[in-house]
């Protein structure tokens, strides 16, 4: 009876402490981890959990230019943001993979720009705002699908040449001038019935772009 006793006493101390390990983010790229520590490891363990992840409300600039990330797919455990600041990634030209938190809703201005080793952005649908050059200059950017809920495409994608895919959705009602500016790889494009104004130069320098209406 009091070795179970001492059994089930150990056993309520240890509980926590694994349960608090269990909660520790495991980052892919220990210059992405660094980064997150040293401005939310707000328990000082040299650590990231899930909660303090969770717990960050902005990004701020913490990651902009900076060269040597590669991988933040991780940022899908901080689940507080709302948005991506303006400026958050702009020139992170090795970030190659990121994983957005369900429930944010805009990606503020330059917030992508030349990224240049990204192929392709899984955008969740909770977004119904993208500011102005977001991912201008992902000069390696494949495709891209628009969620559903934004109704403005403005300057988005300027000198993403390598661009061969956008779909629009029919919430869109305006495409602004220069937001697809050199996007010279497009060969076709559907704009919706719902888009009501086109900047101008919207498609300029895209030489190979056949639009349906």
């Amino acid at each position: 009876m009091k070795k179970f006793l001492l059994l089930t006493l150990l056993m309520a101390a240890i509980d926590p402490l694994t349960t608090l390990a269990d909660t520790i983010i495991t980052f892919v790229d220990p210059n992405v981890k660094a980064i997150c520590v040293e401005n939310w490891d707000t328990n000082g363990d040299g650590e990231l959990s899930e909660e303090e992840a969770a717990a960050v409300e902005s990004l701020g600039e913490v990651f902009r230019e900076n060269s040597s990330i590669t991988s933040f797919d991780e940022l899908e455990y901080f689940t507080g943001l709302t948005s991506i600041s303006d400026y958050a990634f702009e020139n992170c030209v090795n970030l190659s993979s990121i994983s957005f938190p369900d429930g944010i809703t805009s990606i503020g201005r330059q917030a992508f720009r030349e990224c240049n080793s990204m192929v392709t952005f899984d955008i969740p649908n909770s977004v119904t705002y993208m500011g102005p050059s977001a991912f201008e200059g992902c000069n390696i950017l494949v495709s891209f699908v628009i969620p559903d809920g934004i109704t403005s495409i403005n300057q988005l994608f300027p000198g993403c040449y390598s661009m061969t895919s956008v779909t629009i959705p029919n919430s869109v009602t305006t495409i602004s001038g220069y937001s697809f500016y050199y996007c010279n790889s497009i060969t076709s494009m559907i704009i919706p019935n719902s888009v009501q104004i086109l900047g101008t130069q919207a498609f300029s320098g895209c030489e190979k772009l056949k639009l349906f209406l």
